[in-house]
């Protein structure tokens, strides 16, 4: 396909090996039975490319050698594009980060108030919120209020709870490869820590006959 009269003179071919790769294109001029050709070479391999894309990149080229300002502008163009773009993509990275803290807020606000409230009568519903915060990592340090969940391989299930246990922060701690049973040790004991398990919910207490006899009014 011609652009403004212009069409390839030869077949594209390519120069050099690896990054240093380039492809040899070369344009004709038709003006009757006189005509003119172009040829330079553009980076990489474009051999695949259509006609009418190698033509507009040619011409680019000739452009930005005729009009070196007009090609600088174009690149400063395409610079304000691409950093707009990316202000765009860090702007919806905030939002997304934003977003994220807010509902971290909420699994917590929950968590507080439903384990340590003793309010989850089920083991299932444990597991399910504790799979929510993230495992403990060796070596990290937590700063007062973090909460993360930690392994208990030695624990029996009773109802589907899972061997995972919520730990909450009170001051700063850096755990180092502790079990559960030595985080309820020194570190819960003195109060740096809590550990909060899931408890098989204490049943009602029954309401015992009482012992005196109910008295009736004299007719």
């Amino acid at each position: 396909m011609a652009i403004n009269n212009y069409t390839l003179a030869t077949k594209p071919y390519t120069r050099g090996f690896g990054d240093k790769t380039t492809t040899v294109v070369e344009i004709r001029l038709q003006d009757g039975n006189r005509y003119s050709t172009n040829q330079r070479e553009l980076v990489g391999d474009r051999t695949q490319d259509n006609e009418e894309t190698l033509i507009q990149a040619v011409l680019d080229v000739l452009k930005a050698e005729l009009d070196p300002g007009s090609a600088i502008v174009q690149a400063q163009s395409k610079i304000e594009q691409a950093e707009q773009k990316l202000t765009q993509t860090e702007n919806k990275q905030n939002e997304l980060l934003e977003l994220t803290e807010k509902i971290n807020k909420v699994v917590r606000v929950m968590a507080q108030d439903s384990i340590m409230g003793e309010k989850i009568a089920y083991g299932t519903t444990y597991k399910e919120l504790v799979e929510l915060f993230p495992l403990v990592e060796n070596g990290k340090s937590y700063s007062p209020g973090s909460m993360f969940a930690i392994e208990d391989p030695e624990h029996t299930e009773l109802n589907g709870e899972g061997k995972r246990v919520l730990i909450q922060t009170n001051q700063q701690f850096i755990y180092q490869g502790e079990s559960l049973k030595q985080l309820e040790g020194g570190p819960s004991q003195n109060g740096i820590l809590a550990v909060w398990k899931w408890e098989v919910p204490k049943e009602p207490k029954k309401e015992e006959p009482s012992s005196e006899l109910e008295t009736q009014p004299v007719q």
